[in-house]
């Protein structure tokens, strides 16, 4: 104890001192040193990216190869691309993809079960999965050097010899039942749900929404039948990065998938978009909700789209970020909404969308909506400042480097352009355009491309709260969050 009081009186004495007068070089008496400012700090130009040469090849079966060695781990990855999605599910089996995908590998192989598979991969600390996306498929593999020989044969019979064991396809079905009874808990989740809805349509491949009647339809059988169909050498492209020489991997693979040659028609071109504008006001209603969550929202375009780098700047100056203009004037001057932001999201083969999201206090709702309204509006009568234009180049540039900051992310890149049949010089043109974008193309955009009238405004909150009535954003229809029994 005695300790304890002598530190404390120690303490006193040392803290109880003045604080020492700042150090001066050069000043006369009484003069501080100017504190530096951030204005002075100095970067040094953003570096090329540099994307390295994917030796690619066709094995003899059909099935295209590339490759991209890299020393620095020990390791070994890659993934088969597969030219399918869900876009292709049938309208009355909505979902069949996708437990498709998710039973491939959890279902196992004629040799071992998914959970023996489990095993033997977690006992050498590497993996095999499955997925199933909109416009493809993949199924990946990652795990050591010195194990890539057992690795690869795993990745090789559930890419090739899926069992579809029964168990687990109840087990998936049961678990997309559940993933349905929960899906009107997340109130961000339903803007953006029922946004994507009704931009592409409800009765399309692209807005339409999985049921339980549609889960009940689906059979083994139908898994089969839709594997059959897509898994084929001639429409996977497989890539590999990792520890190996190319050339006695290629060696490798061709040994490896030598006895699988099975043939299809080649894959029907994916579904297209032909949505109409459906502008309006379309309220959620959740009355178990303290905040309103909204999403505006038009079809956009893809990245071949000639406007698309101008497009990318102009929503950036919108709303990405804090310096954005959604974000100073709707959270910081007018206070009402925390988090606000916009997006050009286009896609390789299909129009994306272009989005304005926040959230808000259910109270000003209809002001934080018809706020985010009218900024987009100024985006269309005036020019953007060269503050604004050049930080927005500047943020889409230093952001597009992160998609080539590993060789993983290199290879995927590079693979989506070949598969979705993009220029082999797309990232060095996409560059170019977007350090020429000038003020005058970001308001061309604004009034050729994104027009006020045309939004789909969605909105979920709880309308007893509202201080005032959507109506005086638009025209205001009721969106249905019931979740159809199963029969």
């Amino acid at each position: 104890m005695r300790s304890f009081v002598i530190l404390l009186a120690s303490a006193a004495l040392v803290f109880g001192q003045a604080p020492a007068a700042p150090a001066t070089s050069g000043a006369t008496s009484g003069a501080t040193a100017a504190s530096p400012s951030y204005k002075d700090l100095k970067f040094p130009k953003l570096k090329q990216v540099k994307i390295p040469d994917v030796p690619a090849f066709t094995l003899s079966n059909g099935m295209r190869l590339f490759l991209l060695e890299d020393h620095e781990l020990p390791l070994v990855s890659g993934f088969a691309l597969v030219r399918t999605g869900n876009l292709f599910d049938p309208d009355d089996k909505r979902g069949l993809s996708q437990v498709m995908a998710e039973v491939q590998r959890a279902g196992g192989t004629a040799l071992k079960t998914g959970d023996q598979l489990d095993e033997e991969l977690e006992n050498i600390a590497a993996s095999v999965e499955s997925s199933m996306g909109e416009t493809s498929a993949t199924v990946s593999f990652s795990g050591l050097q010195e194990t890539s020989e057992q690795v690869l044969r795993i990745f090789k019979d559930v890419l090739t010899a899926p069992e579809f064991r029964q168990d687990k396809i109840d087990l998936t079905l049961s678990q997309l039942r559940s993933s349905i009874a929960r899906r009107n808990d997340d109130a961000q989740g339903i803007a953006e749900r029922e946004l994507t809805n009704i931009l592409y349509g409800r009765g399309t491949p692209y807005g339409w929404t999985i049921e339980y009647e549609h889960l009940a339809r689906i059979q083994r059988e139908d898994l089969q039948q839709f594997y059959r169909r897509y898994y084929f050498p001639k429409n996977i492209m497989l890539a590999v990065y990792g520890d190996f020489t190319a050339s006695e991997m290629k060696d490798r693979l061709e040994k490896l998938f030598a006895d699988w040659k099975v043939e299809q028609p080649a894959a029907p071109p994916f579904p297209a978009v032909n949505a109409k504008p459906a502008p309006g006001v379309f309220l959620a209603e959740k009355p178990d909700v303290t905040q309103t969550f909204f999403s505006l929202g038009l079809l956009g375009g893809t990245l071949r789209d000639p406007d698309y780098p101008v497009l990318q700047v102009a929503t950036n100056i919108l709303g990405s970020g804090f310096t954005s203009r959604l974000m100073s004037q709707i959270r910081t001057k007018l206070g009402l909404a925390y988090s606000v932001g916009a997006g050009w999201g286009a896609q390789y083969n299909h129009p994306g969308t272009f989005r304005i999201t926040g959230s808000t206090k259910s109270a000003s709702s209809a002001d934080a909506m018809a706020a985010a309204k009218t900024e987009l509006e100024k985006m269309r009568t005036s020019l953007v400042t060269e503050q604004e234009l050049q930080t927005a180049k500047d943020s889409v540039l230093n952001g597009f480097v992160f998609n080539f900051d590993s060789p993983s992310k290199t290879l995927n890149r590079v693979l989506l352009y070949e598969y979705f049949g993009y220029p082999k010089d797309f990232l060095f043109e996409y560059q170019k355009r977007i350090s020429a974008v000038t003020r005058a193309d970001v308001l061309r955009v604004y009034r050729e491309r994104i027009h006020p009238g045309d939004l789909t405004m969605v909105a979920v909150g709880n309308p007893k709260d509202f201080g005032k009535p959507l109506t005086g954003v638009g025209k205001v229809e009721a969106i249905d969050l019931t979740i159809p029994e199963p029969k």
